[in-house]
């Protein structure tokens, strides 16, 4: 990767927020030349030979530049060029200039890091949290108040959010920014730690129709009664709004962690990037932080800071968002997110047309109806392909785009759908269709065989014999993600999940209709794997 020693500081769309730290003489003087000119800005002093480039967020270059005097000042002066990206344009940026040093505004965007090298994890520190804020759920009184009598917490927001008679949302757009991807996040994942992965993939989607989502710079406040905003901290004490509540959520703390994550090429210039690390903690940090309005690692408020008008965090925070839970919340925001290659593969045995508990209707209707909303949920570059399977398999759609043409058929035959008298070669229609995904693999977008059975196998490969098989067939070159969901009759969770552990396959065993519901807006959001808790 080259390396660049450009000493300027280079002009972005979120240049604002930086330009409002008023209180730092250098911040706003670099500000006030960004605004005449409106391009990159040489601010470095020559002199320095050690230079560091880094990417970081707009909320969290004024730390970097409130420290910048000191560190180009002396004969053994370090310059830090600073360019201001948010989002999942940051690290795509960050390879492009070949950046020694990416400091995102959380941590969970790492998960979108893309072709950006990082460094190592503790590698020249590699993922030290430098800062926190948190994120509010901003609200007039009322709407505040109705909340709180849901039990004041982010599954309670979540659930209100689901309702078309409960509250709307406000949310900063995801990809622009860690305010709105932790924000919405925190919806999910209140859901998640209470609920499981599916009920929070169906709680997003629930959700999204009352979402205002908010593009730019500016923080996502509500506007009208009914809505909540969710709000960073260092947002709302840089303007702070009248005449709104403020809750942190009872359940856990939604919070920023402004995260150090030195890139590969930072190897050959450790001993610049040290030095910057060690300012970022030394002894002036507390002062840096409370110029740029953030907390402490430890989430606390910096020593010195003005007591904040805002109510202290109830609980602990939510853990970071990893991978599998940031893909929920893009796929649920951008339809090009759920971009996949998709073999459904249906158990028709007999059992599946028996009711499904405490209702009346046969498990094949619960597959009908979440075939369709996958239809409905893919986007057109998507593809999808549909077998059946009983005591053998067969193709009834071979997989390919979503054309309209493609749209139709698949929808015609998910809704022809029938079950027939036969039993279940489940562990051999596993090893088939993986290999099928396996052969017709599609470079550039998940690949995954989504199963759907009543979890018995009655015949054919033994579980030991299927999951050696699977293991000899994984291509690390072709990857295939392996989801089986088993609903109704007599599940074998533990051989299921036996046999699909070599290829770190999931096995999901939903238990009501809603589950059910759930598992195929779960597979359109990327997919039923759960690395992550």
């Amino acid at each position: 990767m080259g390396r660049h020693r450009l000493r300027r500081v280079m002009a972005a769309p979120l240049v604002a927020t930086v330009a409002a730290i008023a209180v730092i003489a250098a911040v706003t003087a670099a500000a006030a030349l960004y605004a005449r000119h409106g391009t990159p800005v040489d601010t470095a002093t020559s002199r320095c030979t050690a230079t560091v480039r880094v990417v970081t967020a707009a909320s969290f270059a004024p730390v970097i530049e409130y420290l910048k005097p000191a560190l180009e000042a002396g004969d053994d002066c370090l310059s830090v060029t600073v360019d201001v990206v948010d989002g999942r344009a940051a690290p795509a940026r960050a390879a492009q200039l070949g950046a020694d040093l990416w400091i995102p505004d959380d941590a969970s965007w790492t998960a979108a890091a893309g072709r950006l090298k990082l460094a190592a994890k503790g590698t020249l520190g590699s993922g030290t949290v430098l800062a926190t804020s948190p994120i509010y759920m901003a609200a007039d009184r009322a709407t505040a108040a109705r909340v709180q009598q849901a039990g004041g917490s982010w599954l309670a927001l979540a659930t209100l959010a689901g309702d078309p008679a409960g509250v709307t949302l406000a949310v900063r757009d995801p990809a622009g920014s860690g305010e709105g991807m932790v924000g919405a996040g925190a919806v999910g994942e209140g859901v998640w730690v209470a609920q499981g992965m599916d009920a929070s993939s169906l709680a997003l989607s629930r959700a999204l129709p009352q979402v205002r989502t908010v593009a730019g710079a500016g923080p996502a406040l509500p506007r009208q009664p009914g809505e909540v905003g969710l709000v960073a901290e260092y947002a709302l004490l840089a303007d702070p709004p009248t005449g709104l509540t403020y809750l942190p959520g009872t359940d856990r703390s939604a919070v920023l962690r402004y995260t150090f994550l030195p890139t590969e090429a930072a190897l050959d210039n450790a001993a610049a990037v040290t030095r910057l690390l060690d300012a970022l903690r030394g002894n002036r940090s507390d002062e840096a932080l409370g110029a740029a309005r953030l907390r402490r690692a430890d989430t606390l408020p910096v020593a010195g800071a003005a007591v904040s008008p805002l109510p202290t965090l109830a609980a602990k925070p939510f853990d970071v968002l990893g991978a599998h839970h940031v893909d929920h919340v893009f796929a649920t925001w951008y339809p090009a997110d759920r971009r996949t290659s998709l073999l459904m593969v249906v158990d028709v045995s007999g059992s599946m047309a028996n009711p499904t508990p405490g209702t009346g209707t046969p498990v094949i209707d619960l597959v009908r109806q979440g075939g369709r909303s996958l239809g409905t949920l893919l986007p057109d570059e998507a593809r999808a392909g549909l077998w059946v399977f009983g005591e053998g398999h067969r193709e009834l759609l071979a997989p390919a785009p979503l054309t309209e043409q493609h749209r139709a058929a698949w929808a015609s035959a998910i809704g022809g759908l029938t079950v027939q008298k036969t039993g279940t070669n489940l562990f051999d229609t596993i090893l088939a269709a993986y290999t099928a995904a396996r052969d017709a693999y599609v470079p550039g977008m998940p690949n995954q065989v989504f199963v759907f059975t009543d979890g018995r196998n009655e015949g054919g490969a033994v579980p030991a014999t299927a999951a050696s098989a699977l293991a000899a067939a994984m291509d690390p070159k072709r990857p295939v993600q392996l989801s089986i969901v088993a609903y109704g009759g007599v599940k074998e969770e533990a051989a299921l999940e036996a046999v699909v552990k070599p290829v770190d396959g999931y096995v999901d065993t939903p238990e009501t209709i809603d589950e059910v519901g759930a598992v195929f807006i779960h597979v359109a959001a990327g997919g039923l794997h759960e690395h992550e808790a």
